[in-house]
């Protein structure tokens, strides 16, 4: 795989993370009559995240390399999504 497939594959689990934030800022929306500010949080740091391990899989030209950070990348942001940003969020905004 190339550059080009990996850019595709960064910008699927981007518009994914897309869909994610705003089906759980629609929810806590909906719930609660307003989004707290911990998941703000949460989701901006989520995208902060992506750029991260997105710029971290072009430092290398190895394929080996983009694999391992890639595949690193949508582990954590599977868990990141399933609660792990709320719970960061809620530790630094209390």
């Amino acid at each position: 795989m190339g550059k080009k497939a990996f850019h595709i594959y960064n910008f699927i689990i981007l518009l994914l993370l897309m869909s994610l934030n705003a089906l759980a800022s629609f929810g806590a929306g909906m719930s609660e009559g307003g989004i707290p500010s911990y998941m703000y949080l949460a989701m901006v740091l989520s995208f902060v995240v992506w750029v991260i391990f997105y710029f971290i899989q072009f430092v290398r030209p190895t394929k080996a390399w983009r694999i391992f950070w890639f595949l690193f990348m949508v582990i954590f942001l599977f868990f990141w999504e399933t609660g792990l940003g709320s719970e960061v969020g809620l530790m630094i905004i209390g």
